[in-house]
């Protein structure tokens, strides 16, 4: 995530903002993220273009998880009598919860040369502070084709036409059934430019094949994906300068040969004209004999046109001079279909005329984006309040989530249409413009929202499916919002202004009808790739976030694979798959800070997979997986690259990490999927051997897998006189009590030691706990004992800590031995971990003597504690004991053999 800590002043987008940026007659960019100063209190933000500011529309806006972030040894909602915070370098002063900005810059046509965009930020006491956010250069625009001579030369009657068509991949029979009907036009004055995103060399073949000689059809074929909407921008610019209509086509619907000829014949003095379309499927058998089933149009309302669509692109021929006003197309920041735009540029400059009868076939694809039946679905009244039984928090995050993605989206398209078209467009339609984009400030505007979208509901009107009602809601959050925050945070007040993850959300889906559903489809989403010839070929190794609060042992693993690959000459990227969140300014540095990391973001590239579009690769590319959900999207990626198997970083049986349910049965499935398997532990890899799972299933092979030992603390071996010196004995507790470590077994371990302090063991004892996210707290036990729960603490300082105690308990219901009662006993203490399976009391003593195992039971854990209170005076016995049968050093953990064995994996 993209962040700055410059003179105090402290920036972070939650979206990426392009590095190129076309203009035309003016553009916008919708800017949103943190901004706070580390000293004082920020007054005023504005965004400055060129060295003229604008205002952002909200800043001060309530951001808990970056709040949390900074302050993790603290409890969010205890913090109202605290001012200030010593452990926090980047935000000491609690100044981060009020940081939340978002705004439109608005980009006046260019004068040439890189575009500048500054945040400025004015203090209370009218200091100034500047962050520069992006330097906005031009792309190239691809040359209008010319129309060839010999097309000229043929003197066909009438105006010309320039049909633009996108396609990715076309299905052959229905790419030549679609050419065909073009070149059947009863108006034979016509052109057809074709811009292709990407098709692989074969299907290019095929489509030359069908295109011929014939000197009407220009294939372009684009250097780079664009994905549709930019694919069709594209194509447009290809349109030649002497066009006098421009008519838009899909890659495999099929015309009427009047279609051109009928479309103008009726556009008259409109800016665009389209018809009703025919619904087939993808064998032409006929679905509907109309696009338009339940649904009115809605083409000679600016308004709600605006605010829904129903102007299909395929079913469209508009003027030669929209295209003056609709390129360059608004930037990709959104969900943004090209149609829909074009008709709002044509609406504002004019009239669009509706043909009603079908003048093609529009084949609707099974897994179609936006089709048919969501263009006409209009959910009832009864379905809505249906919808307000949802949890009040549910709702909240449903209408967040249409505010970020609608009301911005529309707003910034708004903000486009009037600094392109404000001055040409009639009066009324200005006004409607005005006033969509004065409701999030203005209660009668909002008021006549509310209005419109009753009406809608209650079925007077079917021209917009509700989206007033939606944007309503909206709308209505972000006013909740500004009323609710407080310089704070509260439980009882919390509306946070996070965005979400992904701007660019998948059009046509229906948000929000099943917060589970919905975060679990997110959760295994293939990451959108661009395959480029130009991108360098890269190892990939997916995580799921940089999370700060989580980085223990498992993810140092993963950053100490993707430093060894490098050390070996490969070039490698962490990819994160999960939205991030904020980071602290210093994050890099912080990771640095573990052991092997030492300079590991010189040698590694850093991608946040969810934030920054498209992820752009080579073919070559290759993928590790490190989680189950990584697993099946490095299996996704690998698929569409066309390799065999992605390695699979296996550092737990992670069906055991959740209930029996959906995600133990995906992680499960995870091990199903084509994989080299490299196993934190033999322990892990023999616990697979015997179930049979992954590489050791039938038909797999135990050559496909490898392990290797997680480099434990480096904690000095203590000497039988130092444990002697040793002044008040102290239990350590490995206590882990978030519902997501519940394999830790908190609650087990409790219980045995309120059983042992029963048992008269332990009295006088400093009880302490360590491992939890949250901050410092006592847990009051039996007999009157306290249970210090301690916060976070640095590498260093975490084994430092280790050396303070006498008698270590750290549990884990898996196969998985876990580190930490390694890194207990490395430090002389007698250490109570659990068996499990072949995790067995052997296997463990063989690690170390100081290691006393259990079973997981309530008595056969408190019996070990009693048994480790015992024993704790055996001084010479716990200084052999900490001389762990374990590696502490990461290039003994990963050897050079093992990682180009790894390698090797990846490049077979």
């Amino acid at each position: 995530m993209p962040s700055s800590h410059d003179s105090g002043l402290t920036v972070a987008l939650d979206a990426p903002l392009p590095l190129e940026l076309k203009v035309g007659r003016g553009t916008a960019l919708f800017v949103a993220g943190t901004c706070f100063h580390r000293e004082g209190v920020i007054r005023s933000l504005e965004l400055i273009v060129d060295g003229a500011p604008q205002p952002v529309a909200y800043h001060r806006m309530p951001r808990l998880d970056l709040f949390r972030s900074l302050h993790p040894q603290l409890d969010a909602f205890a913090t109202r009598g605290i001012g200030h915070d010593p452990d926090s370098a980047g935000d000491p002063w609690l100044h981060s919860y009020r940081s939340g900005f978002w705004g439109i810059a608005e980009i006046a046509p260019a004068r040439g040369g890189p575009r500048r965009l500054e945040l400025r930020a004015t203090l209370q006491g009218g200091e100034t502070a500047v962050r520069p956010l992006v330097t906005l250069t031009a792309p190239a625009v691809p040359e209008p084709q010319p129309v060839p001579e010999s097309v000229r030369a043929a003197g066909a009657a009438g105006p010309l036409v320039a049909v633009a068509m996108a396609t990715y991949q076309p299905p052959p029979a229905l790419f030549e059934r679609q050419i065909e009907s073009i070149r059947a036009q009863t108006h034979g004055n016509w052109v057809c430019v074709i811009s292709d995103d990407g098709s692989s060399p074969e299907r290019l073949a095929e489509m030359r094949a069908v295109l011929g000689d014939d000197p009407r059809f220009v294939l372009s074929p684009s250097p780079r994906r664009l994905g549709f909407y930019l694919n069709f921008e594209r194509a447009l610019d290809l349109v030649p300068g002497d066009a006098d209509y421009v008519a838009l086509a899909d890659q495999d619907d099929a015309w009427l040969d009047c279609k051109l000829q009928e479309l103008l014949a009726r556009i008259g003095d409109a800016q665009l004209v389209y018809s009703d379309a025919r619904v087939v499927d993808e064998a032409g058998r006929l679905l509907s004999e109309t696009y338009w089933v339940t649904r009115r149009h809605n083409h000679d309302s600016l308004a709600a046109l605006l605010m829904t669509n129903s102007v299909t692109g395929a079913a469209s021929l508009l003027r030669r001079g929209v295209l003056d006003y609709a390129l360059p197309f608004p930037p990709a920041q959104f969900a943004h279909f090209h149609d829909h735009w074009i008709a709002l540029v044509a609406i504002a400059r004019g009239r669009i005329e509706f043909v009603d009868r079908p003048l093609y076939d529009y084949v609707q694809h099974g897994g179609a984006t936006l089709g048919h039946a969501a263009a006409n679905r209009m959910p009832g009244l009864v379905s809505r309040l249906r919808r307000l039984t949802r949890h009040p928090r549910d709702r909240a995050v449903l209408w967040r989530h249409h505010y970020f993605v609608d009301v911005c989206r529309l707003s910034t398209w708004a903000t486009i249409v009037r600094m392109r078209c404000g001055e040409e467009m009639a009066a009324d339609k200005r006004r409607s413009l005005e006033r969509f984009l004065a409701t999030d400030r203005s209660l009668p505007a909002l008021a006549g929202l509310w209005r419109r979208g009753a009406r809608e509901i209650l079925g007077r009107s079917s021209r917009t499916l509700g989206a007033e009602w939606m944007l309503a809601y909206a709308f209505t959050w972000r006013r909740l919002l500004s009323a609710s925050v407080r310089d704070r945070p509260s439980a009882a007040l919390r509306l946070d202004a996070v965005p979400p993850p992904e701007l660019v959300s998948t059009p046509g889906r229906r948000v929000g009808d099943s917060p589970t559903v919905r975060a679990l489809s997110d959760k295994i989403a293939p990451l959108p790739l661009l395959v480029s010839d130009a991108a360098p070929a890269r190892i990939n190794l997916l995580i799921p976030s940089v999370d700060l609060q989580h980085l223990f042992g498992g993810y140092i693993g993963k950053f100490n694979l993707a430093r060894r690959l490098a050390d070996n000459g490969q070039r490698v990227r962490i990819v994160t798959v999960d939205p991030n969140g904020l980071l602290a300014p210093d994050y890099r540095q912080i990771v640095e800070r573990y052991s092997g990391l030492d300079g590991l973001f010189d040698e590694v590239e850093l991608a946040f997979g969810r934030e920054t579009g498209a992820l752009e690769v080579s073919a070559q590319d290759r993928f590790i997986a490190t989680t189950w959900w990584t697993a099946h999207i490095a299996h996704a990626a690998t698929v569409k690259l066309g390799a065999g198997h992605f390695v699979y970083l296996i550092q737990e049986y992670e069906p055991f990490t959740f209930p029996m349910g959906s995600q133990a049965a995906l992680a499960a499935e995870s091990y199903e999927l084509p994989h080299h398997a490299l196993f934190s532990t033999e322990l892990l890899r023999d616990y697979f051997r015997a179930h049979r799972i992954g590489p050791f299933a039938p038909g797999g092979h135990e050559a496909q897998s490898a392990s290797f030992q997680n480099a434990i603390a480096s904690v000095p071996p203590p000497t039988a006189d130092a444990l002697r010196r040793r002044g008040t004995r102290g239990l350590l507790l490995y206590a882990r009590p978030e519902s997501h470590a519940s394999r830790n077994m908190f609650e087990l371990a409790v219980l045995a030691l309120e059983r042992a302090l029963d048992d008269g063991a332990f009295a006088g004892w400093e009880l302490r706990g360590i491992g939890s996210v949250g901050g410092a707290r006592r847990l009051a036990l039996t007999g009157g004992a306290t249970l210090e729960l301690l916060p976070r603490r640095t590498e260093p300082a975490y084994a430092e800590l280790l050396r303070d105690h006498d008698v270590g308990l750290a549990l884990m219901y898996t196969p998985h031995p876990s580190l930490v009662p390694l890194e207990m006993a490395s430090a002389g203490m007698l250490t109570v971990t659990n068996t499990f399976e072949n995790k067995t009391a052997e296997a463990l003593g063989a690690i170390s003597t100081n290691l006393l195992p259990a079973p997981p039971t309530i008595g056969g854990i408190a019996a070990a504690l009693r048994a480790a209170a015992d024993g704790v005076e055996r001084y010479e016995d716990r200084a052999r004991g900490s001389a762990v049968s374990w590696s502490r050093d990461w290039r003994q953990s990963l050897p050079d053999v093992l990682i180009n064995r790894v390698i090797g994996w990846l490049r077979g």
